[in-house]
């Protein structure tokens, strides 16, 4: 397969799941702010949004303070933001037109279907009560998508491509969600904010990664720094959960015929099987206490395996 044409199919996997995963947090913490305690620490809330979308810094570039409207206006469709939600929409068409004769008709005129009925909800601003209805159609277009991939893709190395950068991402992007919740926490816990805001953040972080019912069948508790951090870093039969994730990145790089030139040790799949491999054997009780650190470090591993993807296999000139 040509570099260009891998590129394209990879890309396009890691935009369908950022776009979802930055749709789902920004929505899920602005609309539960409306009504919850964290009412007062307003900048809290919309500085969260913007530091896990990577935006922090243009936004105050274009803005000299946080204000709901503009938050939401620049995470979402602003063109003065090129990490836009809107912006990682028009990149997963692109890279799905670039690769127009590897994919199925089915999958081409969903991802058509998607841009177009985003573009349709584009106003010359969004208002912030407009974020809900503009993430649910974000979220419901990602998996209608991801439903052909599945579904009417050969799984070659075409269908292995796709699943290795959403998986790639959907680690990446869970872990930013839980490095932005304990920098929120540690906010709070500098105001001497009680632990009933820290619970409400762990239930939020929960529903941001659509993890909340299934990690209350399994602990029947309220969420706790522990049991979340625990759930969705280790919980190997959870979908979004970081091992699971590394689990499937093993997988497609063992399944997709790269031309490897370098020592076993530098090998994409020594790589990937000895990081995965670090989330089937870790437990809470030794990453808790350094939790950032382990965030951080592993965070660190998953881009040099992307970055190694990146430069020597699916570069073009």
């Amino acid at each position: 397969m040509l570099s260009r044409i891998g590129n394209s199919l990879f890309w396009m996997g890691r935009y369908i799941e950022r776009a979802e995963h930055i749709a789902r947090y920004t929505r899920v913490q602005y609309v539960s702010s409306v009504d919850a305690p964290l009412g007062p620490h307003r900048d809290l809330i919309l500085e969260s949004i913007l530091n896990m979308a990577g935006s922090k810094d243009a936004y105050f570039g274009v803005h000299e303070k946080l204000e709901d409207d503009k938050v939401i206006d620049f995470i979402s469709i602003s063109e003065a933001n090129q990490f836009s939600i809107l912006s990682y929409i028009g990149r997963i068409r692109e890279n799905a037109r670039g690769s127009r004769d590897n994919i199925s008709i089915e999958l081409w005129e969903a991802i058509n279907r998607f841009y177009h009925k985003v573009n349709e909800l584009m106003t010359s601003e969004m208002a912030s009560e407009e974020i809900e209805f503009f993430s649910r159609r974000i979220e419901e277009n990602s998996y209608i998508t991801k439903g052909y991939i599945e579904n009417t893709l050969l799984h070659n190395d075409v269908w292995m491509l796709i699943s290795l950068g959403m998986h790639l991402e959907r680690a990446i992007q869970v872990i930013r969600i839980l490095q932005t919740k304990l920098e929120d926490i540690e906010k709070l816990e500098f105001l001497k904010q009680g632990s009933a805001l820290e619970n409400y953040q762990w239930s939020t972080t929960l529903k941001s990664t659509e993890a909340f019912d299934m990690f209350m069948r399994c602990h029947k508790t309220s969420p706790t720094r522990s049991h979340v951090i625990d759930f969705l870093l280790f919980d190997t039969q959870f979908p979004k959960s970081v091992a699971y994730s590394m689990e499937w990145i093993k997988k497609c790089i063992e399944g997709i015929s790269f031309q490897q030139e370098e020592s076993r040790k530098e090998s994409l799949e020594f790589m990937a099987g000895k990081l995965a491999c670090r989330f089937q054997y870790l437990t809470i009780d030794e990453v808790e206490d350094r939790a950032s650190k382990f965030l951080e470090r592993t965070l660190g591993d998953i881009y040099e395996i992307a970055n190694l993807l990146d430069v020597k296999y699916l570069k073009y000139h």
